[in-house]
């Protein structure tokens, strides 16, 4: 029951070939779809701990790359590759057909890593061949994602038009992001606005927005056991998402003040959207919350909140509105660790579940602890609006304060995910001591 390709009505492995079905073998030893999130997640993880340890670098150096190096390797290198799974692995249970080939898996991960260090060498150290260099891997990254997403069309015999359509667009965002970056990285000259804020809209609100709010779409029903209620939504969205996307990047890269508000606003009204999903799904969930259901809600109120200051900020003080030093700070702990953040934890923490799991099949998911998971899920919430409120003028003493929640927040998610992680671990040992007692005895 491990492949969501035995959900299919047809035998797995079958796939249309010109209008017939042509059935396949399937090999037994091949890819499972858990092996895609295993992948994936793991080199994910690994990059998330050198963000981490380049953070720390930084507070003790002060060395201004250091900070670059730990957004970067957290959110190309770490957040990006979660995506790139998580997206694969969903596809692969929507369309209930077979995972990508473990060749073209090795061949993402390659090219996605390598890339992501070569930028992460060539910033520093101010080569430009560098930094070229691992752009083009990023952007033969993408292609390959989009080479696996419309293989697994092709075999499979569903048609759901949603499930690969939120990934075509985000990935889209993100090659055009990719570019910008490189133009950045070259020291172009740009005197008709800010590509930084262009950059920062395509791969932000762009490439990761994109890919969580379609996502949500199918998985928050999911983790609530209920049902998307308003599925013609999902259109509109997308088409609101997508035009946000374009006119704030527009707006940024050449300064039009009128297109950004209007950008911001399809954005918030395509959030509302969302989250009028949600909030249906939790209404309807008959059983306790997990601690992922509760994170994953709660960042999309900050979702909300968030946009809604960029509305604001944009409306007041044009294009550059939302990137100005007194607003950016706000927006970041908002959108980046109240929304991303917290989505992709709960999300992370949910699928590590799912992989333990399905690794071995005597696990169940971990019932829900309401307080503990309260009081985690509550904990993170006063972080996150600790964080941006310190950014307003007149509040800075409450940093120390801030601080220590932020702290407090991150080292108890952390002990969540270094279980999550841990029952992965220890779900494969079992399985082969399983394997090799369940020979038959020669007699």
């Amino acid at each position: 029951m491990e492949s969501p390709a035995t959900s299919s009505p047809v035998a797995p492995g079958t796939r249309p070939a010109g209008g017939r079905c042509r059935r396949r073998t399937v090999d037994p030893e091949g890819t499972r779809p858990s092996d895609v999130v295993a992948a994936f997640f793991a080199a994910g993880l690994a990059m998330l701990g050198a963000a981490a340890a380049a953070l720390v670098a930084f507070v003790v150096d002060g060395t201004w790359w250091l900070q670059w190096l730990a957004l970067h390797l957290a959110l190309l290198g770490g957040v990006s590759q979660l995506v790139l799974g998580a997206a694969q692995f969903f596809v692969c249970a929507f369309l209930a057909t077979t995972p990508p080939s473990r060749r073209l898996l090795i061949a993402q991960l390659a090219v996605w890593n390598l890339g992501t260090a070569l930028v992460a060498v060539g910033i520093p150290v101010a080569d430009r061949l560098l930094v070229d260099c691992g752009g083009g891997l990023i952007g033969l990254g993408l292609l390959l994602f989009a080479v696996s997403l419309r293989a697994m069309q092709r075999r499979s015999l569903q048609r759901a038009r949603w499930a690969v359509r939120w990934y075509q667009v985000s990935a889209s965002c993100l090659a055009a992001g990719a570019l910008v970056g490189m133009l950045l990285a070259g020291g172009v000259a740009w005197r008709y606005g800010s590509l930084l804020g262009a950059h920062m809209a395509l791969n932000l609100v762009g490439w990761l927005g994109t890919a969580i709010v379609g996502t949500l779409h199918t998985f928050f029903p999911s983790l609530t056991g209920t049902r998307l209620r308003f599925e013609r939504l999902q259109g509109s969205t997308l088409a609101l998402w997508a035009f946000g996307v374009l006119a704030v990047t527009a707006s940024a890269a050449f300064s039009l003040d009128a297109l950004a508000v209007v950008g911001w606003v399809a954005l918030a009204v395509a959030a509302a959207l969302l989250a009028t999903n949600v909030l249906a799904s939790l209404r309807a969930c008959a059983e306790p919350l997990s601690l992922p259901a509760r994170m994953v809600a709660l960042a999309q109120g900050f979702l909300v909140v968030g946009l809604g200051v960029a509305v604001a900020a944009a409306a007041i003080d044009g294009a550059g509105g939302p990137l100005e030093p007194s607003i950016r700070p706000v927006l970041a702990a908002l959108l980046v660790a109240g929304w991303i953040g917290l989505t992709v934890t709960g999300s992370l923490l949910h699928l590590l579940a799912v992989l333990a799991r399905v690794r071995h099949l005597t696990r169940s998911l971990p019932a829900p602890r309401p307080v503990l998971d309260g009081v985690t899920t509550a904990l993170c919430g006063v972080a996150v609006v600790a964080w941006a409120l310190v950014a307003i003028d007149g509040l800075a003493s409450l940093a120390p304060a801030a601080l220590a929640l932020r702290v407090a927040a991150t080292v108890l998610v952390g002990a969540h995910v270094l279980r999550a992680a841990l029952r992965v671990g220890r779900s494969l040992v079992p399985k082969r001591v399983a394997r090799r007692s369940s020979a038959p005895a020669v007699r």
